[in-house]
């Protein structure tokens, strides 16, 4: 049998916000239920050619790209500051970086260092083998 949930999903262009659905929606009162489809029409199209119509438009359009533009700033900002916070990352990696490579290299050269006061001690141990131990008590 065949999954019926899988007929039922609805993808993003199907899916309406309610910004949509309100937009279309109109309640029927009595008042529009007895006006002809003309008078609609030509009532719905009053004012939208007055000049404060206009000017209130234009202010929303100012407000909008006003809007995108401190938009666009933060995103900016926020790609900088990015930015700077990756530098500030890439050289502290470098100095730690060269610092454990510092470190090894003293660490290598502290091991050869000890070596050779070690190969120096066998050496001298060849020189007393001959001698007795003496053990100091206090």
């Amino acid at each position: 049998m065949q999954s019926e949930a899988l007929r039922n999903i609805k993808t993003m262009r199907q899916v309406k916000s309610s910004l949509e659905v309100a937009g279309r929606q109109r309640i029927k009162t009595t008042n529009s239920l007895f006006k002809t489809v003309e008078e609609n029409e030509r009532l719905e199209s009053v004012g939208l050619d007055s000049g404060q119509t206009a000017q209130i438009l234009a202010k929303e359009k100012m407000r909008a790209a006003k809007f995108e533009a401190s938009v666009e700033r933060s995103r900016q900002k926020l790609l900088k500051s990015r930015e700077k916070i990756a530098g500030l990352v890439n050289r502290n990696r470098a100095l730690t970086n060269l610092r454990h490579e510092i470190q090894h290299n003293r660490e290598a050269a502290k091991g050869a260092h000890v070596m050779a006061i070690n190969s120096a001690a066998k050496t001298e141990a060849a020189k007393h083998n001959g001698l007795h131990e003496i053990e100091l008590k206090y």
